[in-house]
């Protein structure tokens, strides 16, 4: 077998079975939603580019951000909240992204968020959400995600690439 067949079958990168159980879907209609992104640096960044794409309101809180998301904010693409994160921040909140690089505020957005009911992705530790954000590749015609389990992100992303790349 090639590695990507490998891939296919789920045999290259793993060694046992899932800790939990996965569920895959596709939300739809987010653009009724507000999604928060805390953490304004690349994985942030990556986060607000894939919401954009989807037609998401999205508010980024964090007191510093890439140039990218800056540029976003500037032209009214995003609204921004120059600042740490502060409980009651989600109140708002249909969907929400745990990506700063300090631990205790991704724990802190994490358990607000889960208090609340909401969906919410763990950047540093994906395990402590309850989804995942997979791998995606938009055409004219199609929408393809690839997910992988917690901490193995890289493999949905070969997946995805050389998915694309078949198609063209």
């Amino acid at each position: 077998m090639t590695e990507f067949t490998d891939l296919l079958a789920g045999g290259v990168g793993r060694t046992d079975s899932p800790p939990y159980s996965l569920y895959p879907v596709t939300l739809t209609h987010l653009e009724k939603s507000l999604a928060v992104v805390v953490g304004g640096g690349v994985v942030g960044e990556r986060k607000v580019r894939g919401l954009l794409a989807a037609n998401v309101r999205v508010r980024l809180i964090a007191p510093a951000a890439t140039p990218a998301l800056s540029a976003w904010a500037e032209n009214s693409q995003i609204e921004w909240m120059q600042r740490e994160f502060q409980p009651g921040d989600l109140a708002e909140a249909g969907i929400v992204f745990a990506a700063t690089n300090v631990r205790a505020v991704n724990q802190a957005v994490t358990d607000e968020a889960l208090g609340r009911g909401l969906l919410v992705n763990v950047a540093d530790v994906p395990a402590e959400g309850n989804f995942h954000a997979p791998a995606v590749h938009r055409t004219d015609e199609a929408l393809i995600a690839i997910s992988s389990y917690a901490g193995r992100p890289h493999i949905a992303t070969r997946l995805r690439d050389r998915i694309a790349a078949l198609l063209g």
